[in-house]
Protein backbone atom coordinates (compact mmCIF):
# COMPACT_ATOMS: atom_id res chain seq x y z
CA UNK A 1 0.00 0.00 0.00
CA UNK A 2 1.11 3.56 -0.73
CA UNK A 3 -0.43 5.61 2.15
CA UNK A 4 -0.31 9.66 2.73
CA UNK A 5 0.25 9.98 5.94
CA UNK A 6 -0.72 13.48 5.96
CA UNK A 7 -4.03 13.30 4.04
CA UNK A 8 -4.94 9.73 5.58
CA UNK A 9 -5.78 8.50 2.08
CA UNK A 10 -4.96 5.05 0.32
CA UNK A 11 -2.79 6.41 -3.08
CA UNK A 12 -2.47 2.88 -3.97
CA UNK A 13 -3.40 -0.39 -2.88
CA UNK A 14 -2.85 -4.13 -4.08
CA UNK A 15 -3.10 -7.51 -2.83
CA UNK A 16 0.29 -9.57 -3.55
CA UNK A 17 1.44 -13.80 -2.71
CA UNK A 18 2.88 -13.86 0.42
CA UNK A 19 6.39 -14.82 -1.15
CA UNK A 20 6.14 -11.78 -3.10
CA UNK A 21 9.48 -9.61 -3.06
CA UNK A 22 8.40 -6.53 -0.78
CA UNK A 23 10.94 -4.27 -3.19
CA UNK A 24 8.99 -5.58 -6.49
CA UNK A 25 5.90 -4.32 -4.39
CA UNK A 26 7.05 -1.14 -3.86
CA UNK A 27 7.98 -0.25 -7.35
CA UNK A 28 4.74 -1.42 -8.14
CA UNK A 29 3.60 2.17 -6.35
CA UNK A 30 5.92 4.48 -8.30
CA UNK A 31 3.97 5.03 -10.63
CA UNK A 32 1.11 6.80 -8.52
CA UNK A 33 3.90 8.85 -7.47
CA UNK A 34 5.35 12.54 -8.50
CA UNK A 35 8.07 14.53 -8.23
CA UNK A 36 8.38 16.81 -4.77
CA UNK A 37 6.71 13.61 -2.61
CA UNK A 38 8.74 12.29 0.29
CA UNK A 39 8.73 8.47 0.24
CA UNK A 40 9.42 7.02 4.08
CA UNK A 41 10.02 3.37 4.46
CA UNK A 42 10.70 0.49 6.81
CA UNK A 43 14.00 -1.61 7.33
CA UNK A 44 12.86 -4.23 4.60
CA UNK A 45 13.47 -2.09 1.64
CA UNK A 46 17.06 -0.08 1.34
CA UNK A 47 17.76 -2.95 -1.53
CA UNK A 48 20.11 -1.45 -4.12
CA UNK A 49 17.68 -1.67 -6.57
CA UNK A 50 15.15 0.48 -4.99
CA UNK A 51 17.34 3.40 -4.35
CA UNK A 52 18.66 2.91 -7.97
CA UNK A 53 14.53 3.32 -9.08
CA UNK A 54 13.78 6.16 -6.44
CA UNK A 55 17.46 7.98 -7.82
CA UNK A 56 16.19 7.81 -11.76
CA UNK A 57 12.74 8.91 -11.04
CA UNK A 58 14.15 12.07 -8.91
CA UNK A 59 11.72 11.00 -5.87
CA UNK A 60 12.87 11.87 -2.27
CA UNK A 61 13.03 8.92 0.65
CA UNK A 62 13.65 8.43 3.94
CA UNK A 63 14.19 4.45 4.52
CA UNK A 64 15.48 3.31 7.82
CA UNK A 65 18.41 0.70 7.59
CA UNK A 66 18.75 -2.80 8.80
CA UNK A 67 22.37 -4.06 10.53
CA UNK A 68 22.81 -6.04 6.52
CA UNK A 69 22.91 -3.39 3.33
CA UNK A 70 25.50 -1.16 4.08
CA UNK A 71 29.09 -0.95 5.60
CA UNK A 72 29.06 2.48 6.97
CA UNK A 73 25.30 1.88 8.32
CA UNK A 74 26.87 -1.54 10.61
CA UNK A 75 29.32 0.83 11.90
CA UNK A 76 26.69 3.82 12.57
CA UNK A 77 24.62 1.04 14.12
CA UNK A 78 26.98 0.76 16.77
CA UNK A 79 27.01 4.79 17.67
CA UNK A 80 30.98 4.73 15.77
CA UNK A 81 31.87 7.51 13.38
CA UNK A 82 29.34 10.91 12.57
CA UNK A 83 25.83 10.98 12.62
CA UNK A 84 25.91 12.14 8.98
CA UNK A 85 27.64 11.58 5.80
CA UNK A 86 27.15 11.28 2.48
CA UNK A 87 28.30 7.87 0.67
CA UNK A 88 28.64 6.13 -2.53
CA UNK A 89 26.36 2.90 -3.32
CA UNK A 90 27.45 0.27 -5.68
CA UNK A 91 25.54 -3.30 -6.10
CA UNK A 92 27.21 -6.36 -5.63
CA UNK A 93 28.94 -8.20 -8.72
CA UNK A 94 25.93 -10.72 -8.46
CA UNK A 95 23.30 -7.75 -8.65
CA UNK A 96 25.07 -5.66 -11.35
CA UNK A 97 23.87 -7.21 -14.60
CA UNK A 98 20.10 -7.10 -13.56
CA UNK A 99 20.71 -3.49 -12.24
CA UNK A 100 22.39 -3.00 -15.78
CA UNK A 101 19.05 -4.68 -17.55
CA UNK A 102 16.92 -2.89 -16.10
CA UNK A 103 18.60 0.92 -16.75
CA UNK A 104 19.02 1.76 -13.65
CA UNK A 105 22.38 4.26 -12.38
CA UNK A 106 25.44 2.67 -10.99
CA UNK A 107 26.23 4.27 -8.88
CA UNK A 108 24.14 5.95 -6.70
CA UNK A 109 24.61 9.02 -3.70
CA UNK A 110 22.97 8.31 -0.89
CA UNK A 111 22.85 10.79 2.87
CA UNK A 112 23.26 7.84 6.10
CA UNK A 113 21.61 9.74 9.16
CA UNK A 114 22.18 8.29 12.87
CA UNK A 115 19.18 8.99 15.05
CA UNK A 116 19.84 8.26 18.77
CA UNK A 117 16.32 6.47 20.17
CA UNK A 118 14.99 7.04 23.57
CA UNK A 119 15.97 3.77 24.33
CA UNK A 120 19.77 4.29 23.78
CA UNK A 121 19.59 2.53 20.42
CA UNK A 122 20.98 3.68 17.19
CA UNK A 123 18.70 4.18 13.97
CA UNK A 124 20.29 4.58 10.72
CA UNK A 125 18.07 6.24 8.21
CA UNK A 126 18.70 6.00 4.51
CA UNK A 127 17.86 9.29 2.66
CA UNK A 128 18.50 11.71 -0.90
CA UNK A 129 17.87 15.02 1.31
CA UNK A 130 21.75 15.77 1.07
CA UNK A 131 22.21 19.20 1.92
CA UNK A 132 22.89 18.87 5.72
CA UNK A 133 21.91 22.81 6.18
CA UNK A 134 18.23 22.24 4.65
CA UNK A 135 17.46 18.97 6.43
CA UNK A 136 19.59 18.77 9.65
CA UNK A 137 20.42 15.94 11.45
CA UNK A 138 17.75 16.77 14.23
CA UNK A 139 14.83 16.91 12.48
CA UNK A 140 14.95 13.13 10.84
CA UNK A 141 13.77 11.55 13.96
CA UNK A 142 10.36 13.03 13.84
CA UNK A 143 10.29 13.06 10.07
CA UNK A 144 10.60 9.44 10.14
CA UNK A 145 7.91 8.75 13.10
CA UNK A 146 5.08 9.93 10.48
CA UNK A 147 5.86 6.45 9.13
CA UNK A 148 3.53 4.97 12.07
CA UNK A 149 0.79 6.57 10.14
CA UNK A 150 0.63 3.41 7.45
CA UNK A 151 0.82 0.99 10.52
CA UNK A 152 -2.26 2.24 12.28
CA UNK A 153 -3.84 2.37 9.26
CA UNK A 154 -3.38 -1.34 8.74
CA UNK A 155 -5.37 -1.67 11.56
CA UNK A 156 -8.25 0.11 10.49
CA UNK A 157 -9.54 -2.21 7.82
CA UNK A 158 -9.22 -5.19 9.94
CA UNK A 159 -10.71 -3.71 13.05
CA UNK A 160 -13.44 -1.23 11.62
CA UNK A 161 -13.94 -2.78 8.61
CA UNK A 162 -14.02 -5.75 9.49
CA UNK A 163 -11.54 -6.59 5.62
CA UNK A 164 -11.37 -10.33 7.02
CA UNK A 165 -14.95 -11.24 7.35
CA UNK A 166 -14.93 -11.67 3.60
CA UNK A 167 -18.65 -11.88 1.74
CA UNK A 168 -17.52 -14.73 -0.40
CA UNK A 169 -14.48 -17.24 -0.68
CA UNK A 170 -13.63 -16.80 -4.34
CA UNK A 171 -10.69 -14.54 -5.36
CA UNK A 172 -12.70 -12.26 -7.11
CA UNK A 173 -15.13 -11.51 -3.66
CA UNK A 174 -11.82 -11.13 -1.79
CA UNK A 175 -10.25 -8.61 -4.24
CA UNK A 176 -13.61 -6.95 -4.46
CA UNK A 177 -13.59 -6.71 -0.33
CA UNK A 178 -10.19 -5.19 -0.35
CA UNK A 179 -10.43 -2.22 -2.43
CA UNK A 180 -14.09 -1.66 -0.78
CA UNK A 181 -12.46 -1.42 2.58
CA UNK A 182 -9.44 0.91 1.16
CA UNK A 183 -11.87 3.41 -0.40
CA UNK A 184 -14.79 3.67 2.56
CA UNK A 185 -11.38 4.22 4.33
CA UNK A 186 -10.48 7.52 2.13
CA UNK A 187 -13.99 7.98 1.98
CA UNK A 188 -14.00 8.45 6.12
CA UNK A 189 -11.11 10.49 5.93
CA UNK A 190 -12.60 13.01 3.56
CA UNK A 191 -15.95 12.93 5.06
CA UNK A 192 -14.75 13.45 9.08
CA UNK A 193 -12.25 16.09 7.88
CA UNK A 194 -14.52 18.92 8.00
CA UNK A 195 -15.62 18.21 11.71
CA UNK A 196 -11.98 17.65 12.67
CA UNK A 197 -11.47 21.54 12.13
CA UNK A 198 -14.01 22.42 13.97
CA UNK A 199 -13.52 20.64 16.62
CA UNK A 200 -9.53 22.02 16.32
CA UNK A 201 -11.00 25.39 16.16
CA UNK A 202 -12.99 24.95 19.34
CA UNK A 203 -11.07 26.44 22.95
CA UNK A 204 -11.03 23.37 24.92
CA UNK A 205 -9.46 22.17 28.11
CA UNK A 206 -8.25 18.99 26.22
CA UNK A 207 -7.73 18.69 22.15
CA UNK A 208 -11.04 16.97 20.59
CA UNK A 209 -10.85 14.64 17.65
CA UNK A 210 -13.29 12.48 16.17
CA UNK A 211 -14.41 9.19 17.35
CA UNK A 212 -13.44 6.93 14.59
CA UNK A 213 -14.98 3.84 15.58
CA UNK A 214 -18.63 5.92 15.69
CA UNK A 215 -17.53 7.54 12.02
CA UNK A 216 -16.53 3.83 10.52
CA UNK A 217 -19.76 2.31 11.90
CA UNK A 218 -22.00 4.88 10.10
CA UNK A 219 -20.17 4.72 6.86
CA UNK A 220 -20.43 1.27 6.61
CA UNK A 221 -23.94 1.79 6.79
CA UNK A 222 -24.51 4.95 4.71
CA UNK A 223 -21.81 5.20 2.54
CA UNK A 224 -23.67 4.74 -0.25
CA UNK A 225 -25.92 7.65 0.65
CA UNK A 226 -23.11 9.52 1.08
CA UNK A 227 -21.91 9.02 -2.57
CA UNK A 228 -24.85 9.14 -4.55
CA UNK A 229 -27.02 11.75 -2.55
CA UNK A 230 -24.99 13.95 -0.35
CA UNK A 231 -22.86 16.82 -1.50
CA UNK A 232 -19.21 16.01 -0.37
CA UNK A 233 -16.54 19.21 0.26
CA UNK A 234 -13.29 18.72 -1.08
CA UNK A 235 -10.78 18.01 1.88
CA UNK A 236 -7.84 20.84 1.61
CA UNK A 237 -5.07 18.43 1.16
CA UNK A 238 -1.88 19.36 2.41
CA UNK A 239 0.19 20.67 -0.36
CA UNK A 240 3.33 18.19 0.21
CA UNK A 241 2.75 14.68 0.26
CA UNK A 242 4.62 12.25 2.64
CA UNK A 243 3.90 8.77 1.78
CA UNK A 244 4.73 5.34 3.17
CA UNK A 245 4.80 1.83 1.97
Amino acid sequence: MLYDVLNRVALDAGLGEAKAYEVDLAVGHLAHTRAGDLLTMDRNYPAYRLLAELNQRGRDFVIRCSAAPFAQARQMLKGEGPDSQTVTLTPCAAQRPGIRGLGLPLPVTVRLVGVLLSAGEYEVLVTSLLDGVLYPTEGFRELYHWRWGIETFFGLPKTRLELENFTGMGAEAVRQDFHAAVYLSGLESLLTDTAQMMLDAKTTQYPQTVNRAVSFNAIKNYALEAVWKLPIQAKRFNMIRVMAI
